[in-house]
């Protein structure tokens, strides 16, 4: 009997891993092992242990059915348009529709993986139906897509798919039974076995003649095509040997003649492709629609062409793929409780056929050109198009990185789109992130047995008081589509503000166009200006450049243009400070800070190391050189230090480092501005290079970037060095520190500032400023005390001693500061063991408040309650228990504290789709009004507590921003009131385990 192997109450995808490797996956993403046991998760047991797959939903594994589900028909469409590319379009679907049913069959098969599956107990392993079996491996396959592995699946579906679409294959046994028994019917009798759940029918199929075939199947349909195939091999073979030496009709590669607006599209859609000109007939066929086929049928037999059906058939399995896989990518960040596939309708992508202006291009029959193109057609030749650039690509795993950039919004119409939406579904949401209020207007025009439709997009701005009417959308027939076209005019409007030049950008598209273009621009600022926003979809949405805030170079760029256009609104005003701190919070969101993260765990290991010291003579200079290292780091990182010339810089160092410096730079090359923390990075480069008697050389190679190199006359230690370059690396991102054999090259990277920038541009410059962290000057001031003891126990067991008494006295000494220095440590650990990177763990929040309140009420006063809200929904927060906990024992701790006499408190939450909104409260005296205005400007916090040290809020505010969450102070009546904002916790955290 087969089952789950389970070692340490883990799930051991050991055997699994070793047979995809074997496949071809060779190197797996971080955190694929955690991934793929969500993926051999069924739903039956998600469903009784819920609480072992935190963040997977029955949603998010329908998601991943679905994904390989879709990615199983795209290979096996592949498969067979290769062995028969010109077959007819229905040939071509029995050959990718017999798949699916082949599949289940051949899931059941795959022991290797099904052992290691996870089941509920109503299933037995050993004995899978074939539908749980096939869900299972769709699970797999979506991994491996949203890996990136689709080569791992292909290697694992190689035997079924190339079987299926193989010529000798018959796509449908049955009928062609029933045409080579022409003068009898063959008749079928069908035998049930097994259980309802793992049901297996048996097919007997016999002539007039009494021949028999037979086969198996999970249904009736399947059972009977295996016996009907069974039957032709056994009596008729001839006609399965006819089948496979059948040879495959090859492509001519003539491109049709068609008139200059067919040619001309042909050529164009090949150089945005960068495609050879063999794929021109290719991309032809993809435009000739089968009326015109059929009118020209002599042309294109002498071209050996076809219509554009099985391109289209093609195509719509690609983009199906792509659409899938963006929304399965979306449940992967915020896995819902039930996934609603939506694949692109054909408005989608007759949208993006006209958009590419393909109407003139598209051949019609004489009858078909007079009745124009319907939504359905223009669909089907765009996906025709789409399929001959996927075959002339070569079968890409993706086209997303074969698009080209002109075509970047027709991406989007398409793919983008939230889970395939129309255009003014599309806009609604983006409008509604950015509270803008959107209405169309429709218009008809011609007779009535002609009617156009044209609709415009009305604009409404509760912050800016105004009203903006788009431009008008082009007619078409029907009020809907109409209206599909004036909310592609505003979408159009908004990528040209997303653009990285977004003046540029408007200044090729109508007046109106750029009015519509300040007008949505100056709302957002508003916007900004007085509310809170839910940054991922601003970001997701490419609002207000915020998905430039990674770059520092492509936000200033975007900053000043966006100013440009600001100007140019009578009397519109606005204050930097209003962007600033949504530009920080997105570069935060933006940008990985993994070498930040580095400098805690050098802290935790150094405070690791001192705490299992027991003897002060084990003090060495190595713990004494790290901790004056994360000393320097620490506070770097919590003060503020002001910027210097290069030119003045190099001064200093050469007071500084008299005769053991060696400066070599050109005069034009010394103009340029540190701030204080790239200062502190090249003190510590200089200082970490730098040997007792052995001179040093700093060598100035470049000035836009900055590049310095600093060398030593000796080699030194690459381990050293490395882990140096590692720690300082994380100061500033505008640093990067590269160790050689006999030094460091540095490179110091900015942004170029306009001349007068606007308030949006100082908004990013400001971005570009380190910010400094109060709680991390105060974690310094514990480092330099801890260093401190450290010093005098080295020193006190390091001093000769003339007695034996003085020398057991020195050593009561140096034991007396190893100890201080183990409180510190201890200290410091406390203040610190939640910092780490953020989004490696999640929890659920309405389990995780009922826990920690059950806690909570064990330690608390009689005369104070506590209140917490039953839970509504099921919402995973990106925070574990431990740093929650953290977070709330602070904010509880201070509320019992200030509460002698007894009160309340309250908890309650909130949740949307992209974060969780806690609320903290009691009825006690109210918080300090220094405490709300030094938390507010980031000032250090003085603690009134006896021993306090004020790293309680600081350090409750840093846990939340690292994890892009966010800590303040509610006005209240009375009383303290919290606000805690934290982030949806994606699914899977492709980390290292």
């Amino acid at each position: 009997m087969l089952e789950r192997t389970v070692v340490d109450g883990q799930h051991d995808l050991t055997p699994a891993l070793v047979m995809l490797n074997d496949l071809g996956l060779s190197d797996p993403p971080p955190g694929f092992r955690r991934a793929l046991s969500a993926a051999l998760t069924h739903s039956s047991y998600l469903y009784e242990h819920p609480e072992e797959l935190p963040g997977v939903t029955g949603g998010l594994l329908e998601a991943l059915q679905a994904l390989g589900s879709t990615y199983l028909r795209k290979l096996a469409a592949v498969r067979a348009y290769q062995r028969q590319p010109f077959s007819a379009v229905g040939h071509l679907a029995k050959h990718v529709g017999q798949v699916p049913p082949e599949f289940q069959r051949w899931a059941v098969e795959q022991t290797w993986v099904l052992r290691l599956c996870r089941v509920g107990r109503s299933l037995n392993v050993s004995s899978l139906p074939p539908s749980v079996a096939a869900a299972l491996f769709r699970q797999l396959l979506g991994l491996l897509c949203l890996a990136g592995r689709e080569s791992v699946a292909e290697s694992l579906l190689d035997d079924l798919v190339s079987g299926a679409a193989s010529p000798q294959a018959i796509a449908d046994p049955k009928t062609e039974l029933q045409e080579q028994l022409a003068d009898s019917r063959p008749s079928y009798e069908y035998y049930r076995e097994g259980p309802d759940h793992a049901a297996v029918f048996r097919a007997v199929v016999t002539d007039n003649d009494g021949r028999q075939g037979a086969g198996e199947g999970g249904s009736k349909k399947v059972a009977g095509r295996n016996a009907a195939l069974d039957f032709l091999q056994r009596h008729l073979p001839h006609v399965v040997r006819a089948q496979a030496d059948r040879e495959v009709r090859k492509p001519l590669f003539m491109e049709i003649p068609g008139p200059e607006p067919h040619r001309r599209a042909v050529r164009r859609v090949q150089d945005l492709f960068s495609l050879s000109p063999a794929a021109r007939p290719l991309l032809g066929q993809a435009l000739v629609h089968a009326s015109w086929a059929y009118e020209q049928r002599d042309l294109m037999a002498r071209c050996g062409q076809q219509d554009n059906q099985v391109l289209g058939f093609m195509g719509s399995q690609v983009l199906n793929f792509e659409a899938v896989l963006i929304q399965a990518a979306r449940a992967v960040i915020s896995p819902p409780e039930e996934f609603r596939l939506n694949t692109p309708p054909n408005t989608v992508f007759d949208t993006a056929f006209r958009h590419a202006d393909l109407v003139p291009a598209l051949l019609l029959g004489v009858g078909q050109a007079s009745e124009g193109i319907p939504i359905e057609l223009g669909s089907n030749a765009f996906q025709a198009l789409l399929g001959a650039v996927f075959i002339a690509k070569g079968f890409p795993v993706t086209l997303s990185s074969e698009w080209p950039l002109e075509w970047g919004p027709l991406w989007r119409i398409f793919t983008e789109a939230p889970n395939g939406l129309d255009p003014t579904t599309e806009l609604g949401r983006a409008a509604s992130s950015m509270q803008l209020d959107v209405d169309f207007e429709v218009r008809e025009s011609g007779p009535d047995h002609r009617t156009v439709h044209h609709a415009t997009a009305v604009l409404s701005s509760a912050v800016l008081g105004a009203r903006m009417r788009a431009a008008e959308g082009s007619g078409i027939r029907g009020k809907t589509p109409a209206r599909f076209r004036a909310a592609e005019v505003v979408l159009d409007v908004l990528d040209a503000l997303g653009e990285r030049r977004p003046a540029q950008a408007l200044l090729t598209r109508s007046e109106v166009d750029q009015s519509t273009g300040r007008f949505i621009l100056a709302h957002q600022a508003a916007v900004l200006a007085g509310h809170r926003i839910p940054l991922p979809r601003w970001i997701a949405g490419r609002l207000f450049g915020l998905h430039w805030a990674g770059s520092p170079e492509a936000l200033v760029e975007w900053a000043a243009e966006s100013d440009l256009l600001l100007t140019q609104i009578a009397g519109f005003e606005a204050d930097r400070h209003h962007f600033e701190g949504a530009f920080r919070a997105a570069h935060d969101a933006e940008v990985a800070d993994d070498q930040a993260r580095g400098i805690d765990v050098e802290l935790a290991k150094v405070l690791g190391l001192l705490e299992q010291l027991e003897d002060p003579e084990s003090l060495t200079r190595d713990h004494l050189d790290r901790l004056t290292q994360l000393c320097d780091i620490y506070r770097c990182l919590g003060t503020d230090d002001p910027d210097i010339g290069l030119a003045e810089l190099i001064d200093d160092w050469k007071v500084l480092y008299r005769g053991q410096l060696d400066v070599a730079v050109g005069a034009s090359m010394t103009d340029g501005r540190l701030t204080g923390r790239e200062r502190a990075v090249l003190d510590a480069i200089a200082t970490a290079v730098m040997k007792p008697n052995t001179p040093i050389s700093v060598e100035v190679l470049g000035q836009r970037p900055l590049r310095l190199r600093f060398a030593s006359s000796s080699t030194l230690d690459p381990a050293t060095v490395t882990q140096m370059c590692a720690l300082w690396s994380g100061v500033t991102r505008t640093a990067t520190l590269v160790p050689t054999d006999f030094g460091v090259d540095v490179a110091i990277v900015g942004a170029d500032a306009p001349v007068s920038p606007g308030p949006i541009t100082r908004a990013a410059l400001a971005v570009l400023q380190p910010v400094t962290e109060p709680y991390l000057a105060s974690v310094a001031d514990l480092l330099h005390d801890l260093k401190n003891q450290v010093v005098a126990a080295r020193l006190a067991v390091s001093t000769p001693a003339g007695s034996r008494t003085a020398r057991l006295e020195q050593q009561l000494t140096a034991s007396r500061h190893l100890d201080q220095a183990h409180a510190l440590a201890l200290r410091l650990r406390a203040s610190t063991s939640t910092l780490g990177k953020a989004g490696e763990e999640s929890v659920e929040l309405g389990t995780f408040l009922r826990s920690y309140a059950a806690a909570v009420l064990s330690r608390l006063p009689g005369s104070i309650s506590l209140s917490i809200p039953d839970a509504s929904s099921v919402v995973h927060v990106a925070l574990g228990e431990r740093v929650l906990s953290a977070v709330l024992d602070n904010l509880v701790g201070n509320a019992i504290e200030a509460m002698p006499d007894g009160g309340a408190i309250t908890l309650e939450w909130t949740a949307d789709e992209y974060e969780t909104v806690v609320e903290v409260a009691d009825n006690g005296p109210g918080l300090p009004a220094e405490v709300v205005a030094a938390l507010a400007s980031g000032d250090r916090i003085r603690s009134t507590k006896p021993g306090g040290n004020g790293l309680g809020l600081l350090g409750a505010s840093a846990l939340l921003n690292r994890a892009g969450g966010q800590l303040a102070a509610l006005p209240a009546g009375s009383g303290t009131a919290w606000l805690v904002t934290l982030p949806i916790a994606t699914m899977m955290n492709l980390e290292t385990e």
